[in-house]
């Protein structure tokens, strides 16, 4: 029986997700410059920094919640979580309704945390699949 990976080395690591989500971003936006334009290409962009730095901040304020007493943390929390989602909302509206993104790029670049879940998850589960079969 091989001995459990270390958190930081499963694919499911906040770290792993996090780097997997730089560099997706990177790729589309690469790809939305050299396939579409240069709109297009800041377009994903723009949404992929929105939706990774949300997501920074999102595991910053659950790593303070559990470091410490939940009682009044969890207002905090919440308090925070929502004005952020609310600045995001507003931001996203005036982007959109000025014209300055193209909305399918910026689409394709908030993707980006989503991919990168989804790609760490199917990676996890083949890992005990194949582990599995081996057994």
């Amino acid at each position: 029986m091989s001995p459990t990976p270390a958190a930081n080395d499963s694919p499911l690591s906040v770290r792993g997700v996090l780097i997997l989500t730089w560099v997706l971003l990177a790729g589309l936006t690469l790809g939305g410059w050299l396939v579409g334009s240069t709109l297009v290409g800041l377009s994903i962009l723009v949404g992929g920094l929105v939706a990774n730095l949300s997501f920074l901040l999102l595991k910053r304020d659950l790593e303070r919640i559990l470091a410490g007493p939940l009682g009044a943390a969890k207002l905090a929390y919440f308090v925070r979580y929502y004005a952020r989602l609310a600045a995001i909302a507003i931001l996203l509206f005036v982007l959109i309704r000025q014209g300055a993104v193209h909305v399918y790029g910026l689409l394709v670049g908030l993707s980006t945390v989503v991919l990168a879940i989804t790609a760490a998850s199917l990676q996890a589960a083949r890992r005990v699949y194949l582990n599995t079969r081996e057994a």
